[in-house]
């Protein structure tokens, strides 16, 4: 049983089959893969699992330490082997993207890909004046206002989750994660927008993890999973084809 409270999850395809495990965004939940989980179901025989993950829509939330990356990536391997998947794909979005990094690094002998769509490739950093030594409460405050200023857009989190998540994220970044992943050779897939200010990261990640497949979709909008899930479930399915993946 996993310790630190209930987690919710849509499950799409046979229970048996293989397994793609997927991770959406800040603020969101697992209602973001309502297309693309059932069409990876059906077109590859597969087992394909979302979470609302910790603080998000009907999961409990927890501790803030327990938001940095490393937590959630050994919090990710407790649920796969409650779900008995001992090798899987990890499909994160956005943020979800980051903590697939750091599953990957991880547990590379269980990692049989890794899908990046719109996320993994940028730290915090990477932000002109972007302040990544602010402290939590500093950052809480700011997502504080953020939820103010946004209202419903802002997300199925609360502004503690947030800040929480945001200072996980300056402390372990994405990209601290590339040595393992290229050393490990993971299969590795980046689905990204076609936005001009996010290629350095792009090219970093292609360099940093030389076998990454780097695929950049016409839509400008980083809201893939929204605005373009038929067409990211059709290049992340041609490259799970190709990777043998399917049943």
């Amino acid at each position: 049983m996993l310790q630190g409270g209930s987690i919710f999850a849509r499950v799409w395809g046979a229970p048996n089959a293989h397994t793609v495990f997927c991770w959406h965004g800040a603020g969101g939940s697992s209602a973001d893969f309502g297309t693309i989980g059932p069409e990876l179901a059906d077109r590859l025989g597969a087992r394909v699992v979302a979470l609302d993950t910790p603080g998000h829509s009907r999961s409990s939330s927890r501790p803030a330490e327990a938001f940095r990356p490393s937590a959630l990536a050994t919090l990710a391997t407790e649920i796969l082997d409650e779900l008995d998947a001992k090798k899987f794909v990890f499909l994160g979005f956005s943020w979800g993207a980051t903590i697939g990094c750091w599953v990957a690094a991880r547990c590379p002998e269980r990692t049989l890909g890794l899908v990046l769509v719109e996320g993994g490739h940028m730290d915090f950093a990477d932000l002109p004046g972007f302040r990544t030594d602010r402290t939590l409460d500093e950052l809480t405050s700011d997502a504080e206002a953020a939820a103010i200023r946004e209202g419903d857009a802002f997300g199925s989190h609360t502004p503690d989750v947030a800040g929480a998540m945001i200072h996980g994220l300056c402390w372990e970044s994405a990209t601290a994660t590339y040595q393992r992943i290229a050393a490990a050779g993971t299969p590795t897939l980046f689905v990204g927008a076609r936005q001009d200010e996010h290629s350095g990261p792009v090219e970093r990640l292609s360099r940093l993890v030389p076998q990454a497949e780097i695929v950049q979709l016409a839509s400008p909008s980083h809201e893939l999973l929204q605005d373009a899930p038929t067409e990211v479930a059709r290049v992340v399915g041609d490259w799970l084809v190709d990777l043998e993946f399917a049943d």
